[in-house]
This record gives structure tokens, C-alpha cells and sequence, in this order.
């Protein structure tokens, strides 16, 4: 299963998470419309872009784990005695 799969909704969660909190925010300071959606406008895109971009690093993070268990798979054993015939 590809991380966009099993994160697909997690950018909207948080998205919408951090423009929750924004309005409670403008709502408990009373500030005027204008503001609040300028506000709104900017928290929207700034944690949309940091959304996007965690989720790529784990995405990354997680092929790179899996290249290592495909390595470490691929890899034959080391022999122990090859240094010592080849000293000899």
C-alpha cells in the first residue's frame, strides 16, 4: 500500500483542522469578516503546503526503508574465511 493511499485525506484533515482552530480564534478576539477571511485565506495555504510537504518526506522515508530491507535481502552473506586464505 503507497503512502498517498493511506494518507490520502490526511492533507484535508489537516487543512481543515488548522482553519477550525483559526476561526474559534477570530470568533473569541471578535475580529471583523474581512479579516478573518484574509486570515482564513492564509493559514489555508500555508498548511496546505506544509501538508504536502510532510507527506512527501514520509513517503520518502518510507521507500527508503524498504530499499534497505530489498538490500539487505539481496545482499549474499559475507565469508569469514576468504581474508584468511587470501593473507595465507
Amino acid at each position: 500500500m503507497e503512502t498517498k493511499d493511506k494518507y490520502k485525506n490526511a492533507r484535508a484533515f489537516i487543512v481543515l483542522l488548522a482553519a477550525l482552530i483559526t476561526w474559534l480564534l477570530n470568533m473569541k478576539y471578535e475580529r471583523s469578516l474581512v479579516h478573518s477571511l484574509i486570515i482564513l485565506l492564509i493559514v489555508i495555504v500555508v498548511f496546505y503546503v506544509i501538508a504536502t510537504i510532510a507527506l512527501k518526506l514520509i513517503d520518502k522515508i518510507r521507500n527508503m526503508e524498504e530499499v534497505k530491507e530489498v538490500d539487505m535481502e539481496e545482499a549474499p552473506p559475507e565469508e569469514e574465511g576468504t581474508d584468511a586464505q587470501n593473507h595465507v
